[in-house]
């Protein structure tokens, strides 16, 4: 046998005849079981979805203020067509969020306000659908379901939990991608009709997200892969057209910034796609390498494609041209975050690593049809308890992440709805955006659920006395940060209210809250107070997520200068609640002491 024809059977995966015979076996052996893989799945997903669901709260947190900007514009008045054109194409940091603001028009006028949490459901969807998208392309292999099973949890897991917990963000990188997947399936059948839908779907992506008009090239390169040149021209030309839209009263965001170097970009570039691995210890290095791994991987998978044009001995396996188009996609994507943020420290942010997720599944699918290794029985069963674990430490590790945001969401509807304030982001930001905010509240733009405790009850709760002798063992501890900035480095202070003994230890359901009264206004605030979360041993041993305690997190500029009575709320699911009074009170006057 030639050398040549050797090394590209190893790489396609011919497998030997004993090989052959020890795959059927195993084959045969689960083809009893064939519906577990697909069960399987679809509680992988339906966990993925409830999981989401469960922690999400109908409140607009930071960018989410855009659309009920973009409703107070256009909702009451006789605003005319051009005008309304011009609100939705407004580029706010880089971005038209034209199908968003739509998405929130339609649910304005069919509802009468806007609804934060049915965004965040739209955003599962499109999750599970561009998961849809690969196993349609999985499919194509005619490999055993069983084998897919390691994907569904590599891609169901919170590691991008800004994506599946934010609603504007949410919504801009899912339907992205979603728009991407379906103009690939479109452009893979080959007709005029679909080749104009694959271009409509390009054009909606680009106005989601700015990053959008990179779907043109993934569809492009489609087209070169198979030598349809004139398909992949017009695409081109529906791209320029595109990007002269785009650009059209186009303002550049405060993040843009290049980079001070190469190496911080490739670092940036490698280590967002690797992301999946920033769980693990030196988190920095470790997703460089496994981007790393991946990208050379599929470049070498996509020159194998484009050689089988040269080479008779090679061919395009099914599905491979279709995942390699989202994955141009995802590295043209990656390379525009890491050359437009590396200039600020790491890319890795939760709201860009879905795309580190579905490169890893990419990865995964891929291999199953390009080595014959993963396809062995000893290989695939420590795959997939390998990707088991990985699902299952992903949650452990962003849990109390998404539990705090849950919670400080809840806390700020009733500070919002009693004190027009928010805790969840900078003063800052709700002072700049008082002037639509205030109005479109009360208008009725958007509602907010019920407070989760009523002033007369927090009144009632803190006329009750404080008990003497106790010692809740409360401390205030600072942390001094550094924020890079356009025009250097922004120094913060944030300090922490916290104990770590008292109260009694909470369960996972429970939402604990730090109640502030203002002893000179009588004004309550409410603050996430939920503890830090446990060692690894404890939540093995014996099933304690949180410590006991609480742990609570405070700007400099978060409260007004007072004295403050404290006092922990915990909410349960069925409403009840338990009220603990603190022995000691906060003063804030720029910055926090206990007395």
């Amino acid at each position: 046998m030639p050398i040549s024809f050797h090394v590209i059977s190893i790489v396609l995966g011919k497998p030997s005849s004993s090989e052959f015979c020890q795959d059927r076996l195993f084959n045969s052996s689960f083809m009893k079981l064939r519906f577990l893989p697909a069960i399987c799945i679809c509680l992988v997903i339906f966990n993925y979805i409830l999981y989401n669901h469960y922690y999400s709260v109908n409140f607009p947190y930071q960018d989410d203020f855009l659309l009920i900007q973009f409703i107070e514009a256009v909702a009451e008045g006789e605003i005319g067509f051009k005008d309304l054109v011009t609100e939705l194409f407004r580029t706010f940091n880089d971005h038209k969020a034209v199908v968003p603001r739509l998405i929130a028009l339609i649910q304005y006028k069919l509802i009468g306000c806007l609804n934060f949490r049915f965004y965040i459901a739209l955003v599962s969807l499109n999750v599970t659908y561009i998961f849809y998208f690969i196993y349609l392309q999985y499919r194509k292999t005619k490999l055993p379901l069983y084998y897919f099973i390691p994907a569904a949890f590599l891609y169901f897991q919170p590691l991008y939990y800004e994506i599946s917990g934010w609603a504007l963000t949410g919504m801009q990188h899912s339907f992205l991608t979603a728009f991407t997947a379906t103009a690939v399936i479109l452009a893979s059948q080959r007709t005029n009709m679909t080749l104009f839908g694959a271009m409509l779907c390009c054009l909606l992506a680009t106005f989601t997200h700015g990053n959008g008009i990179l779907s043109f090239p993934a569809i492009i390169v489609y087209f070169l892969i198979f030598k349809d040149i004139k398909p992949a021209i017009i695409s081109g030309a529906f791209m320029v057209l595109c990007l002269v839209i785009y650009l059209a009263g186009y303002e550049s965001g405060q993040a843009v910034q290049l980079p001070k170097n190469l190496t911080l970009f490739f670092q940036s570039l490698f280590g967002l796609i690797g992301s999946s691995m920033s769980l693990w210890a030196f988190p920095l290095f470790s997703s460089f390498v496994w981007g790393a791994i991946i990208v050379c991987f599929l470049l070498y998978v996509m020159w194998q494609a484009i050689g089988f044009h040269f080479n008779k001995l090679t061919k395009i396996r099914p599905g491979t041209a279709e995942l390699l188009a989202l994955f141009v996609f995802i590295l043209l994507t990656s390379s525009v975050i890491a050359l437009f943020r590396s200039w600020a420290g790491s890319t890795l942010a939760s709201r860009f690593q879905i795309y580190a997720s579905l490169s890893t599944v990419i990865f995964y699918v891929l291999l199953l049809q390009y080595t014959r290794l993963f396809r062995r029985q000893t290989v695939f069963y420590t795959v997939t308890l390998l990707s088991v674990f990985y699902c299952l430490y992903s949650y452990y590790k962003f849990t109390g992440i998404v539990a705090n945001r849950r919670t400080t969401y809840l806390a700020d509807v009733y500070n919002w709805k009693h004190n027009r304030n928010m805790l969840s982001v900078e003063e800052t930001i709700t002072k700049n955006g008082a002037f639509y905010l205030n109005p479109g509240y009360e208008k009725g733009f958007f509602k907010l659920p019920d407070a989760i405790v009523e002033r007369y009850q927090l009144d009632s709760m803190f006329r009750a006395p404080v008990k003497t002798g106790l010692n809740n063992q409360l401390y205030v501890e600072d942390w001094r940060v550094e924020r890079a900035v356009r025009n250097g480095v922004e120094k913060l202070t944030y300090s922490y209210v916290a104990s770590n003994a008292f109260p009694q230890r909470k369960p996972l359901s429970v939402d604990r809250f730090l109640i502030l009264k203002n002893r000179d206004t009588g004004v309550f605030h409410l603050a996430c107070a939920n503890p830090k979360v446990e060692a690894r041993k404890q939540i093995l041993t014996a099933g304690h997520y949180f410590k006991p305690g609480f742990n609570t997190l405070f700007r400099q500029d978060d409260l007004t200068t007072g004295t403050y009575d404290l006092g922990v709320l915990d909410v349960a699911n069925n409403g009840q609640k338990t009220f603990y009074r603190l022995d000691k009170s906060l003063i804030a006057d720029k910055g926090y002491t206990l007395q």
